[in-house]
């Protein structure tokens, strides 16, 4: 996504000098894949692996761990 402000985000989120914000993402919500066109069932039917979101998203602040990942 474009159009973000690194310093903004540096302050806003506490993020450390040694990190440099360069993107943003947008999220949403699943979709159902029968209502998807053949072709995007057939690539998200490919599952690509992802580094897991408790490694890298935080709650307000640098290093806050987000409860929503926290172990039941």
């Amino acid at each position: 996504m474009i159009g973000i402000l690194p310093d903004k985000a540096r302050e806003l989120y506490a993020i450390p000098e040694a990190y440099e914000p360069m993107t943003a993402i947008a999220i949403g919500y699943l979709g159902d894949p029968e209502g998807f066109p053949q072709q995007l069932q057939e690539r998200d039917a490919n599952r690509r692996p992802r580094k897991p979101l408790e490694e890298f998203v935080f709650r307000q602040r640098w290093g806050n761990r987000w409860d929503l990942f926290a172990k039941r």
